[in-house]
C-alpha cells in the first residue's frame, strides 16, 4: 500500500515584502528620471541598464512621468499606492494605509454612510405569533473630498552627480521620505481646519481630554482607557482602536504593555509631547483621483520654507524678496516633485485623544 504523498505547507504572500517591492520599484523609476535629466539620456535605458531585472520600475515610470499622464494609454500608479511607497515607516502614511479607501475619480466628493450610537437598534425578543418591530435607525454620513493637490518636492546636490545608481536611489528615496513625513505628519495629525489647500486635520473639533495623570504601565493602562471610553460612547467600537503617539511614549508603550496588547501603535515626531490619539478602526476614510507625475528640473529657484512657502517675489514698497533661496542651475543641483491628489474625513466620534501623558 502506497504512503498518501506529504502536503507542504502553502506559502503565504507577505503584503510587507511587496510593498516594500514596490516601494523600490517607485524610487527607481524617479530616479531613473532624476539621472535622465543628468546624463542627458532616457528613463527607460537607464533602468534597463541599472536595474535590468526590475519588471515594476518600467510600468511605474511609463504611468508616473508627465508626457504620458494624459491619454498616454499607460496604467498610471495611483496616488493610493505612492502615499504609503514615499515614507512607509511614516505615522500618516501607516496610518492612510488602515483607513477605508474610495475612489473619487472623476466625482467631486463621495458620501460615505454611518450609524452612530443614536441610530444603533436595539435586538428584540419577540414572542411568538407576535408583530416584528421595524427599528427605523438614524443614519448619517460623511462626505469625503473635493481631492486636494498633494505636492512632495525636495533639492538634491551635486552629490547625485557623482553617484553610482543605486546609491542615487537611495538619496532620492531617503529625500522623499523625508518630506513625506513632515508635511503629511504635520497635517494629518493636527487639528487644522479644513482651508481651499488641505483637508482637515483628524483632530479638529475633538476635544482634549486631560491625562489620568498616573505614570508606568498603570498610567499606559488609565489614558488608553479614557481614549477607548470616549469612542465608545459614541457607539463606535474601540477594541481595534490605532494609537499614535510621540516616540517617547510609543517607546513606553510597547515596553510596558503585555504581550497580548494587539493595537497598532504608531509614532510621530510631530505630535506634541504627551499627546496620545486614539483612531478607531475603519473611522477613518480616504479618497483619490488619478495617478501620480513625477518631475525633474535643474532650473528653478527655490524657496527652501516647508511651513509657508511663498513666491520668490512679491511687488510691494519695497517689494519682499523670499528668504532663503537656491538656484537648482547656479548650485548644480536637482530639483524633485511627486503630485498626487488625495482628501480624507473622519466618523464623527471615531477619533479621541488625550494631553499631558507622562507614562
Amino acid at each position: 500500500m502506497n504512503a498518501p504523498a506529504r502536503q507542504g505547507i502553502p506559502l503565504r504572500p507577505d503584503p510587507g515584502a511587496l510593498l516594500s517591492s514596490q516601494r523600490r520599484s517607485f524610487i527607481r523609476a524617479a530616479t531613473a528620471v532624476a539621472l535622465a535629466s543628468r546624463d542627458r539620456q532616457r528613463p527607460d535605458a537607464i533602468l534597463a541598464k541599472a536595474w535590468p531585472d526590475d519588471a515594476t520600475a518600467p510600468r511605474m515610470l511609463k504611468g508616473a512621468t508627465s508626457p504620458t499622464t494624459s491619454g498616454g494609454g499607460y496604467p498610471q500608479v495611483q496616488t493610493i499606492a505612492v502615499l504609503p511607497m514615499l515614507a512607509p515607516s511614516s505615522a500618516s502614511a501607516r496610518l492612510l494605509e488602515l483607513a477605508s479607501s474610495v475612489d473619487l475619480a472623476g466625482v467631486s466628493s463621495v458620501a460615505v454612510p454611518y450609524i452612530g450610537a443614536s441610530g444603533r437598534p436595539v435586538v428584540p425578543f419577540v414572542e411568538e405569533g407576535k408583530p416584528m418591530p421595524v427599528v427605523d435607525m438614524t443614519i448619517s454620513g460623511i462626505r469625503v473630498g473635493p481631492v486636494k493637490k498633494l505636492l512632495i518636492g525636495s533639492a538634491l546636490t551635486n552629490e547625485l552627480q557623482n553617484a553610482s545608481n543605486d546609491t542615487a536611489s537611495t538619496i532620492i528615496g531617503g529625500a522623499l521620505a523625508t518630506s513625506a513625513e513632515q508635511s503629511m505628519d504635520a497635517l494629518l495629525l493636527s487639528a487644522a481646519a479644513a482651508t481651499a489647500a488641505a483637508p482637515a486635520g483628524i483632530l479638529e473639533g475633538v476635544a482634549a481630554i486631560p491625562s489620568a495623570g498616573t505614570s508606568g504601565a498603570e498610567g499606559i493602562a488609565n489614558d488608553l482607557a479614557l481614549l477607548a471610553e470616549s469612542i465608545a460612547s459614541n457607539g463606535i467600537g474601540a477594541d481595534e482602536m490605532i494609537v499614535i503617539t510621540t516616540p517617547a511614549l510609543a517607546t513606553k508603550l510597547r515596553c510596558l504593555v503585555s504581550l497580548k496588547f494587539s493595537n497598532e501603535v504608531l509614532s510621530s515626531s510631530s505630535i506634541p509631547a504627551g499627546e496620545v490619539i486614539a483612531v478607531a478602526a475603519g473611522g477613518l476614510v480616504t479618497g483619490y483621483d488619478g495617478g501620480v507625475t513625477i518631475e525633474v528640473s535643474e532650473e528653478p529657484t527655490l524657496h527652501f520654507e516647508d511651513a509657508a512657502p511663498t513666491d520668490i517675489s512679491i511687488p510691494g514698497a519695497p517689494a519682499a524678496v523670499a528668504a532663503p533661496t537656491i538656484s537648482i542651475w547656479q548650485t548644480d543641483s536637482l530639483a524633485v516633485k511627486v503630485r498626487g491628489w488625495c482628501a480624507w474625513a473622519v466618523h464623527p466620534g471615531a477619533v479621541a485623544y488625550v494631553t499631558g501623558a507622562a507614562w
